[in-house]
């Protein structure tokens, strides 16, 4: 007892007076481009896994840049062994970023990292470098005083963004030797008031893309108005169809197995729905919110499930007028999902609700670019608790249970095929602009991340005790 609580007090302290490198190192891995989703950016993307190695390394962790499948992005593994009988812990993070655009939007480029307010500004330093690091971070502190109390592994993806498949498949193939006690996904963040936060579910993704076709070549729209098929109109019909006006979908059957909040989490939820959507309409900048009209924003956020259309290209779109009907259209439309929804049956009947929504001489292509089903996540376990007290010792505030309305795909992958209880958390603060724009962290935050994580460990090592 005594030899755990001063190695978390040493590690602590360690950190504390290493608070300019670790934000150096941060500021380091974040210069690096990693977007998964440009082929350009590949090498930029394997630059950042050998980085990443090479910090394990240094640790002397067994480390390995594991190439999954051909074409695809490696997964980091690194992993320490050397207590028998004490807890181990695998912790997740992904190194892939989301694109820049639109980056005239953006005060200072986006992968030249600035301080500025008490804020570092870059293209992942949310999601996920700042929280992967914080994680990499606490270890290096502990292992630069001998070592961790419990054993670890860590799982860093390259494919987190684009929902693909390498990491998953990894653990579906090799998920009877990666035995764990818990595993900590350090992919999310605080609430909208400050507070830290533990994941009671996160909602599925189903992302697709409707590709609309009409005339052999685009036509004018003097001579072919008004007899040729527009696939434009078409497309836009359709995908306005898809919702009513309250924000209700329209797919037969989407609603039918979500379930009722608990009475605790409903009343919860309305005590809070003020400040709630006080609070989204800063963040967002919208005159007002909108969805279901019977349900509180907090619901609507993270409990109910939603489509959205992310993108729509089609025609002419530069500058001036061009009078075609054009032949072709696209439209990238998303859904979230919740637990109890199966999103292979929401799926087909999406598929059979667009194709009965077409019009004569437009044919509609269904594409699925990614898909992760919802996860249910218990907090009734060592882990959680440990997590709990380690951020209440570390930020001096308690913890929020949360449904978490964004997805991270392979969170059901460790459900399934390593079987071990999530901890699903994170430091990113509420408008940290995720996927947008001036992305940022809140330096504080990270510091006091690493010293979590730190006390999270050692905390572990007392379960066994």
């Amino acid at each position: 007892m005594a030899t755990t609580q001063s190695l978390q007090d040493e590690a602590v302290a360690l950190a504390q007076s290493r608070r300019e490198s670790d934000l150096d190192a941060l500021i380091e891995e974040l210069s690096i481009p990693s977007i998964s989703t440009l082929p350009e950016r590949r090498d930029d993307c394997l630059a950042n896994a050998r980085w990443l190695r090479d910090r394990f390394t240094a640790m002397n962790m067994k480390t390995d840049i594991i190439d999954v499948r051909e074409g695809g992005l490696p997964v980091v593994m690194a992993e320490w062994n050397q207590h028998p009988g004490k807890p181990h812990l695998t912790i997740y993070g992904h190194y892939d970023v989301q694109p820049v655009d639109p980056v005239d939007e953006w005060k200072t480029p986006p992968f030249d990292p600035i301080a500025r307010d008490g804020h570092l500004y870059a293209r992942g330093a949310a999601d996920n470098k700042g929280n992967h690091m914080a994680t990499v971070k606490a270890v290096e502190h502990l292992f630069a005083l001998g070592g961790a109390p419990i054993n670890l592994r860590f799982l860093l993806e390259g494919e987190e963004e684009i929902t693909g498949p390498s990491l998953p498949q990894f653990l579906r193939e090799r998920g009877s030797s990666l035995k764990t006690d818990s595993v900590l996904i350090w992919d999310s963040g605080m609430d909208e008031e400050g507070m830290p936060t533990l994941a009671t579910s996160l909602r599925g993704l189903i992302y697709t893309e409707l590709r609309a076709t009409g005339p052999a070549v685009d036509l004018h729209s003097g001579t072919y108005g008004g007899i040729a098929p527009n696939p434009i109109n078409t497309l836009a019909r359709i995908v306005a169809e898809l919702k009513d006006r309250d924000g209700r979908v329209t797919i037969p059957g989407f609603y039918d197995a979500v379930r009722d909040p608990s009475a605790a989490e409903a009343a919860d939820w309305k005590r809070k729905d003020s400040d709630f959507t006080a609070e989204m309409l800063r963040l967002t900048g919208a005159k007002a919110l909108e969805g279901e009209p019977d349900f509180t924003g907090l619901a609507r956020a993270g409990a109910r499930p939603t489509l959205d259309a992310n993108g729509f290209v089609g025609g002419f779109t530069g500058k001036g007028a061009k009078t075609v009907i054009p032949s072709h259209a696209m439209a990238k439309v998303s859904m979230r999902l919740v637990p109890d929804q199966d999103w292979k049956a929401i799926l087909a009947s999406f598929k059979s609700h667009v194709q009965s929504l077409t019009t004569p001489g437009v044919q509609i292509e269904i594409e699925v670019i990614g898909s992760a089903p919802p996860v249910l996540c218990s907090v009734d376990h060592d882990a959680a608790r440990a997590l709990t007290a380690a951020y209440k010792a570390a930020f001096g505030k308690e913890t929020a249970l949360v449904r978490v309305g964004g997805s991270i795909p392979v969170a059901v992958d460790f459900q399934e095929a390593v079987g071990a209880p999530l901890v699903i958390s994170g430091i990113a603060q509420a408008d940290c602009a995720i996927h947008s724009p001036n992305e940022h962290l809140l330096i504080d935050n990270y510091h006091r991340g690493i010293e979590a994580v730190i006390r999270f460990i050692c905390g572990l090592a007392e379960t066994s005790s």
